[in-house]
């Protein structure tokens, strides 16, 4: 009898509680919401643009590791070329993203018996703020970021939990996979450096060949990225890491203002209350106690926020950079500030189903100046046919503005499209050698199209970009020849 007992014993380990199966169940239904907001909401110019990534899939690319390509790639052989194909990795990155943090907090709250709630309030935490909502219904580089940075944290709180140095090779991989999605999750690795110069278990783990197992691992997944630039006059990571070289001392007041006013809202106003709260209790821990597992979240905050006040001295510093840090911050404020959380929540989901309800329905006749969904959202696919329609067939039509390029090739205008820019002679595409096209060109831009590229131009009429009768854009037509004299070699190419 007793070994039936001990047989079955694994059984009740396995048991779940009902509250908790609920509130999993009411995360897939959300997840069901985030995918049908990603198929109803129309593609911005960076989706787009990094949907062309994944129709030429290269081991790097001009702004960001090639990551956002692949998933594209799979999201498109799952869902077909659609918004919903393009964006179909990203809620599901939402939701398994979300049990990685959940078993994070249980590896890194210090008391057994409130493991679980502060898990579940990590959990709401991090899906309630508008940069992991917004996030979970769009593909940005961002998007595998933080997925990835997410179980980063989780093989952190497995080593610290477990002790056992195998763990550094799942930190390893996950490391890699954060790098080749952006650039930035060189912050949250140099935070786990610094944990292991100056804690007990880390400089412990310095001579373990588990440690430097991770440590080569994440160079090898990273290793196609260096290759690319090897190749390409290290163009992309000039181009990402000058920026720390800029200088402004004189801005930095309205690039910090900026940063600060960008964050309440990614954040919400309430949680963005939480997490510097949390963040000077956490502080204040840190410097009592010398836990090594509190120290490593202080770390993981710390030494991005001073790198993003250094670059805000040069220049501005975009709201989404900092996202990378709201899983940390999520389990933070779940495990040492419990204030406010209630109220928080409600506030962040009312505003997160306005943007829902807005950039599927466009509902809320809000001025264009201040409709960000308008802007970059609204009337791609109309101005596409009206851009078909305007220009005689067979035509070339030139674009020097990546987003709408990469809007017009999505939404299958139908004429050949020449691009017309430095970045693109750094991607798999031909040189275009024709000599005349239709140029759209958005009235943003005040000057006539630049002479480097173009020897005479003539202005043929306008295109408007709206939807429901609410105008997004308006562009010139320019009928435009070609100047191969002065562009920079394979600058002007065709997009198949």
């Amino acid at each position: 009898m007793c070994s039936v007992k001990a047989d079955f014993e694994w059984v009740k380990k396995l048991t779940v509680k009902p509250c908790l199966l609920w509130f999993w169940f009411g995360l897939s239904i959300v997840t069901l919401i985030r995918l049908w907001v990603a198929a109803a909401s129309p593609l911005s110019p960076d989706e787009a643009y990094y949907w062309l990534w994944s129709n030429h899939l290269d081991y790097s690319f001009y702004d960001h590791p090639p990551m956002v390509a692949l998933w594209i790639k799979l999201g498109c052989w799952i869902g077909n070329k659609t918004a919903l194909g393009v964006r179909f990795l990203a809620p599901f990155a939402g939701l398994i993203g979300s049990v990685f943090i959940y078993f994070s907090v249980m590896d890194f709250c210090h008391t057994s018996h409130d493991k679980e709630k502060n898990a579940i309030t990590a959990v709401l935490i991090l899906n309630t703020t508008l940069a992991i909502s917004v996030g979970s219904v769009t593909i940005t580089p961002d998007t595998p970021l933080i997925f990835f940075i997410c179980i980063f944290i989780w093989g952190c709180g497995r080593l610290l939990a477990t002790q056992k140095l195998g763990w550094w090779l799942v930190i390893g991989i996950a490391a890699g996979c954060a790098l080749l999605s952006k650039y930035t999750a060189l912050l949250m690795i140099a935070g786990l450096g610094v944990w292991c110069i100056l804690t007990v278990l880390g400089r412990s783990s310095l001579k373990s060949w588990k440690l430097w197992g991770g440590l080569f691992l994440t160079i090898l997944i990273f290793l196609p990225v260096i290759i690319w630039n090897s190749r390409h006059q290290w163009i992309s990571f000039l181009k990402q890491g000058g920026r720390t070289a800029d200088w402004h001392p004189s801005r930095a007041v309205q690039f910090l203002s900026e940063l600060m006013i960008g964050q309440i809202g990614l954040a919400t106003p309430i949680f963005f209350v939480c997490f510097c709260w949390a963040m000077i209790k956490l502080t204040k821990i840190v410097w009592q106690s010398k836990a090594e597992n509190d120290f490593l979240l202080w770390l993981w905050v710390i030494i991005p926020v001073c790198v993003f006040v250094q670059h805000a001295f040069g220049d501005r510093v975009q709201a989404n950079w900092v996202g990378i840090l709201y899983p940390v911050l999520s389990v933070i404020t779940a495990i040492y500030f419990h204030r406010f959380i209630k109220s928080a929540c409600i506030l962040g989901n009312i505003m997160v189903g306005l943007i829902y309800i807005q950039s599927v329905f466009a509902y809320f006749p809000i001025p264009a100046k201040y409709d960000l969904m308008l802007k970059r959202l609204g009337g791609w696919a109309e101005l596409a046919k009206v851009v078909s329609c305007q220009i005689p067939d067979s035509v070339p039509i030139i674009v020097d503005e990546y987003g709408i390029a990469a809007e017009l090739a999505f939404y299958e205008v139908h004429h050949p499209i020449i691009l017309v820019d430095r970045r693109w002679k750094y991607f798999a595409l031909a040189d275009y050698h024709g000599k005349n096209g239709y140029l759209i060109r958005t009235q943003r831009r005040k000057d006539m199209p630049p002479s480097v590229y173009f020897l005479n131009s003539e202005k043929k009429g306008i295109v408007v970009r709206k939807i429901k009768q609410r105008i997004a854009e308006t562009y010139n037509i320019y009928k435009v020849e070609l100047n191969y004299s002065n562009a920079n070699q394979h600058e002007i190419v065709y997009l198949p």
